[in-house]
């Protein structure tokens, strides 16, 4: 399980640096972001995890978050996400893998990304841990629709629930 946490982990690192996209510091004039403006930019939508595992997470609109690992397949990510007063989107994920007899489960903790608005009102992304900051555009990594949903559907039905 320590593997697959590292692996997850290590996918939404690499998740910050898309190829078109360069980090910054943290704006000039940032303050946190309305949670209106975060929601609008993650629900309904598949972050990409591009490197390391070649998976994502989706945020529901109705607050569910789903992940899923095509290097750990056999293995996904359930819970919630939400979003505080603060601009940090949260989300609480529970693992789980084939064990014998039922699926094992692991709660993975909470993950915070957190969020401001430039003075001009963009976007911005910082991970936990990562002095560096990602606009929140169309070379974020963000993609309508639950891109893995079949995955996460066949894994679930393996590991019996």
């Amino acid at each position: 399980m320590r593997a697959l946490t590292a692996i997850v982990f290590a996918a939404m690192a690499t998740v910050v640096a898309p190829t078109v996209a360069l980090a910054d510091p943290i704006p000039s004039g940032a303050k946190p972001a309305p949670s209106s403006k975060i929601t609008k930019a993650y629900a309904g939508k598949t972050d990409l995890w591009d490197s390391g595992c070649g998976g994502g997470i989706y945020f529901s609109p109705s607050g569910q978050a789903r992940a899923w690992c095509k290097e750990s397949s056999d293995s996904l990510g359930a819970g919630t996400w939400s979003i505080d007063a603060n601009g940090n989107l949260c989300q609480d994920l529970t693992w789980y893998w084939p064990s014998t007899r039922t699926a094992g489960a692991s709660p993975g903790g909470s993950t915070c990304i957190s969020h401001v608005v430039d003075r001009w009102g963009q976007l911005w992304r910082s991970w936990p841990g990562d002095d560096d900051w990602w606009p929140v555009d169309r070379n974020a990594g963000l993609v309508r629709g639950y891109k893995f949903q079949s995955q996460i559907l066949e894994t679930r039905s393996k590991l019996g629930f």
